[in-house]
């Protein structure tokens, strides 16, 4: 769920909660820090002056080759570079079809429902094929924004709701955006959503083309930041981390899609300060007052390469284990199920191998953050969870453990005094609020020059570099 345009989201907050979860799609998306453009449920037009042309290149690749080096050869030959060409590949081997077509994320109406429903008969012939008519596509906006497009997808009720069943009748489609790839690495992302997947920790991966995927569609609420302060939510939030985590023991092909099996945070910092630094160039210029009042957060732009490699050394000699990170759960991107009143963690953009200190942290500064208010850009840090609250958390995440026959941990690091796991926990977690605190600080100077966004990422930035200022020697002497 996305932080994106207030003026034209859902604002869930002013509405009455109801006793039980309503039906609420899986990602109407509201106020995130990285998707500005947001729509409620805006049904699209079937009209068009003209008829649409062919946006669709026809080259699809489902699983049912039995050469598949042959399949990548293709791939290659079709214009695929070989990252993206062995993506394909192993979304192959885990029998999700794909296609190199691509859509044009700026067609509408009938041209883009012409274009979806001949992808879907592409990627899904035994669902869709049968239907024929554009108009029979049912196209529901939910976020138009920089990382992505999203859309709920459905077909004629009729015919595909038997035919298809709660899986296929109703999708979400997503057309990525061209202006997050600084941000995000979208062969990365594809390839832990498709392992998310088959852990049935993640909505399942129905199908993926050049720029965008299909997911499968869900029936749930979203989480609330009241939510959080839930003892028997925080628990269910700390299982499905410890479940996420785990994906790192099952991740031997990860070589695909990562460089290396460490965490690449502390440069993507570095990468991050230098384009942040550039961006508060151009403020200076642009936006003086603006960037008087960035710069007496910051302090010191090229003094922040410094602090990066000081919290650098110091949180790696912390000993957190890394882990498959979230490495943003903010309570948008937490689903309750309808069916089972379950959690379900969405969102992938972020995910990567990291610290797992670096996620409970990130986790918990999220619980000052309120991003349906007239000014979602604040965050109030006193609603950090107190000890008590971050242990019962912490304990839950214990229990996940002990309880997984597939922990890979050895039976003397199971029987560690729990006392001593929640303290070592608990001091892990605070010292890694600095890494979120410089990362999204960082994150917030290079999104400064957006201005159709009615979000505040200069006074955003602030915050979270006035608070790094503030528990900086605190946690370093934790």
């Amino acid at each position: 769920m996305s932080r994106a345009h207030r003026a034209a989201a859902v604002d869930t907050e002013k509405l009455p909660r109801p006793e039980t979860p309503t039906p609420v799609p899986i990602r109407i998306d509201v106020q995130r820090r990285d998707l500005p453009l947001a729509t409620a449920a805006e049904p699209l037009s079937p009209a068009a002056e003209h008829p649409p042309p062919n946006t669709l290149q026809q080259h699809s690749h489902h699983h049912d080759h039995t050469d598949n080096d042959s399949d990548v050869s293709d791939l290659s030959d079709l214009g695929l570079d070989e990252t993206k060409a062995k993506l394909f590949r192993f979304l192959q081997d885990s029998r999700v079809p794909v296609s190199v077509s691509q859509i044009n994320p700026h067609n509408k109406g009938e041209k883009l429902q012409t274009s979806v429903l001949q992808l879907l008969k592409e990627l899904m012939p035994e669902y869709w094929g049968s239907v024929e008519k554009a108009s029979d596509v049912k196209l529901e906006r939910v976020s138009g924004a920089m990382t992505n497009s999203v859309y709920f997808v459905t077909g004629p009720d009729h015919k595909l709701e038997k035919e298809c069943g709660e899986s296929h009748h109703k999708v979400l489609l997503r057309i990525y955006g061209s202006g997050a790839d600084q941000f995000i690495s979208r062969d990365r992302e594809m390839f832990w959503l498709c392992k998310m997947s088959e852990k049935g920790v993640a909505p399942k991966l129905l199908g993926a083309f050049a720029n965008g995927r299909f997911e499968q569609f869900l029936n749930s609420t979203t989480l609330t930041k009241e939510d959080f302060r839930e003892p028997s939510t925080s628990q269910q939030i700390a299982q499905q981390l410890f479940k996420l985590h785990q994906l790192i023991h099952s991740s031997d092909d990860a070589d695909e899609v990562e460089s290396t099996k460490e965490s690449d945070i502390w440069n993507k910092m570095r990468r991050w300060q230098k384009m942040a630094a550039k961006e508060m160039a151009k403020l200076k210029k642009s936006q003086p007052d603006r960037y008087a009042t960035m710069k007496t957060a910051v302090r010191d732009m090229k003094g922040i390469k410094a602090e990066i490699a000081q919290v650098e050394q110091h949180l790696h000699s912390t000993g957190s284990p890394l882990v498959f990170a979230h490495n943003d759960a903010q309570y948008g991107n937490v689903l309750r199920l309808e069916k089972d009143n379950s959690l379900m963690v969405v969102d992938y953009e972020y995910s990567s191998i990291n610290y797992r200190g670096y996620d409970f942290a990130n986790h918990f500064c999220e619980w000052a953050a309120d991003y349906h208010s007239d000014t979602p850009h604040k965050m109030h840090f006193d609603q950090f969870p107190t000890r008590v609250q971050q242990l019962i958390f912490f304990n839950a995440y214990i229990d996940a453990a002990n309880n997984d026959s597939e922990n890979n941990k050895d039976e003397e690091e199971k029987k560690q005094d729990r006392e001593k796991q929640l303290a070592f926990m608990y001091k892990e977690t605070n010292k890694f609020t600095l890494a979120s605190h410089l990362l999204w600080g960082l994150w917030g100077i290079m999104q400064a020059g957006e201005t159709e966004i009615d979000f505040d990422y200069v006074a955003y930035a602030c915050e979270r570099f006035n608070q790094y200022w503030k528990t900086k020697e605190e946690m370093l002497m934790l």
